[in-house]
């Protein structure tokens, strides 16, 4: 198996909502030989906002598919792809990178102060997250969209992915001692995997720069760059340069003090026999 292999987009593979409505709307306008600055006056918006629409920058709003509908003589088609997009409130601003930017991704690299990642956590460690962070009607959507995101390794061309960790999550009992050490030891077993690489990051290194938040980038297959980012109040998912510059070099700086993979795999090994006991 090889990991992060340039390969030409899968014209078959489904889309999200928000990239169809993406998609289409970049469509219907060329078809009808209009320019996105034609097309923002009849929907009533900003050359801007069409521009951020068919980049995957910004979702429409529900004025805007009305009145995509009315320009282009459809029944409405953009209004029930707005009212799907609508409709995943459980991963909200998250939902592009879940359903967009992880299958598409050559590259991954996260990295995580307070919990082990998303990607990798386990049923029993997402379940204990989301119990004491979400409304009770959404905690099993949540827990089975995150336990199924490891799928994106089982495919014929798996990104590479680079995890660092702050090493503060192997003294973390979230749920229990018990639910930890299961998620250390599938941790351990997900390290074997050849596109996987855990690396901890010491305590003692202090890493000032990476206790604002965590985040993740992805380096997708026509070679663009994406980020997110999550904080207790808002998040978000971006292509733009600049922000991307600023948390690679932000990574950069973290990775620097980060422990090499044997030392890692110790580490974890040493906590599973602690939670264990």
């Amino acid at each position: 198996m090889t990991c992060g292999e340039a390969v030409e987009t899968n014209l078959g593979e489904p889309m999200s909502p928000r990239a169809r409505f993406a998609h289409d709307l970049a469509e219907f306008r060329k078809a009808g030989k209009m320019t996105q600055a034609a097309l923002a006056v009849r929907l009533r918006c900003h050359e801007s906002l069409i521009s951020h629409i068919e980049t995957g920058r910004r979702a429409a709003t529900i004025e805007v598919a009305e009145e995509a509908d009315r320009t282009f003589g459809l029944d409405g088609h953009f209004v029930a792809l707005f009212t799907k997009i609508a409709q995943s409130p459980t991963l909200g601003w998250f939902a592009r990178w879940v359903e967009e930017i992880e299958p598409r991704a050559v590259i991954l690299q996260s990295w995580d102060p307070l919990l082990v990642p998303g990607i990798l956590q386990t049923p029993d460690y997402a379940r204990a997250i989301f119990e004491a962070t979400t409304a009770p009607d959404q905690v099993d959507q949540r827990v089975e969209v995150r336990v199924r995101r490891i799928a994106v390794f089982d495919g014929p061309q798996p990104p590479t992915f680079l995890a660092l960790i702050d090493e503060g999550v192997l003294n973390r009992p979230i749920g229990s001692p018990r639910i930890l050490a299961a998620q250390l030891r599938h941790l351990l077993e997900l390290t074997q995997h050849p596109c996987i690489t855990v690396q901890f990051v010491p305590i003692a290194t202090g890493c000032a720069c990476g206790m604002m938040s965590g985040f993740a980038l992805a380096r997708l297959r026509d070679g663009s760059e994406v980020v997110s980012a999550d904080s207790i109040l808002s998040g978000q998912v971006t292509a733009d340069h600049e922000a991307v510059a600023r948390v690679k070099q932000r990574y950069d700086s973290i990775r620097a003090d980060a422990q090499p993979k044997s030392v890692t795999h110790q580490a974890l090994e040493d906590a599973i026999r602690k939670w264990t006991r």
